[in-house]
């Protein structure tokens, strides 16, 4: 009796021990299943925080711009409302939301009449334009032969376990990313990308890109984004911290 409750206590360890590895391919087939049930995104508006930090060669802050904002796509066009801006450097905290807001006010105003001086002539406008999750995830089949993948392990990622994906380019090209994916192990939902550029501008010695993703309504939304960047033009080192904070999701009235 004895003997046989030790083999049914150790069954499970045993089939977990056995259970089939899942290949990288399989994974990514699951993962991007996974993407392309979700529903399309549509007008929305979101609560942001952005902080924009210029770091010293140490990357500690020397001075920060805070600015909280609704953030709204109609579809076609990112748009913003300044709700605060403030800037702060040596401990002193000064309010610039006017400044600001008038600033994004005239570049808003640049883009759109870059847009359309591009639909009068027949051509297609870059002014805008953002990079879409196909251009950040690239699980499809269309993308999927530009990349080498190598699944990495497991790990845990805000108390959940994650597979580990690496992208690397087969060939360095403009507006393709490498990096790591964070897959969940029982979801197959993507949770977190870190990732760079494969071909950046020659000033451009660091750029990291790090999204956390979640559901919002059956869509898939970003919930923060870091950015560190590091460049070199002439004589002058640019080093930036970029957080943003995505609060609050609504549709879009």
């Amino acid at each position: 009796m004895t003997g046989l409750l030790f083999l049914l206590a150790l069954a499970p360890i045993l089939q977990a021990q056995t259970a089939p590895e899942l290949s990288v391919d399989q994974v990514l087939d699951r993962a991007y299943q996974r993407l392309t049930s979700y529903r399309d995104f549509g007008r929305w508006q979101a609560l942001v925080v952005s902080s924009q930090a210029n770091v010293d060669r140490h990357w500690q802050p020397e001075k920060v711009r805070r600015v909280t904002k609704w953030m709204k796509f109609d579809g076609s066009l990112l748009d913003e409302e300044i709700l605060e801006a403030v800037e702060i450097e040596k401990g002193r905290t000064r309010d610039i939301t006017e400044k600001y807001r008038q600033q994004r006010m005239e570049r808003m105003n640049r883009i759109r009449e870059e847009r359309e001086k591009a639909e009068a002539s027949g051509r297609q406008s870059e002014a805008g334009l953002a990079l879409g999750l196909e251009d950040l995830i690239p699980f499809s089949d269309k993308n999927r032969s530009r990349y080498d993948f190598r699944l990495k392990g497991e790990s845990e990622l805000n108390g959940e376990q994650v597979y580990l994906v690496e992208a690397r380019a087969r060939e360095k090209k403009d507006f393709l990313f490498e990096g790591l994916f964070f897959i969940n192990r029982d979801s197959y939902e993507l949770r977190r990308v870190e990732i760079t550029p494969v071909k950046a501008p020659a000033f451009v010695r660091e750029f990291l890109l790090e999204v956390d993703l979640d559901l919002w309504q059956e869509r898939l939304v970003m919930r923060k984004i870091k950015m560190k960047i590091y460049g070199r033009f002439l004589f002058k080192s640019i080093r930036r911290l970029i957080e943003e904070d995505y609060l609050e999701y609504r549709p879009l009235d």
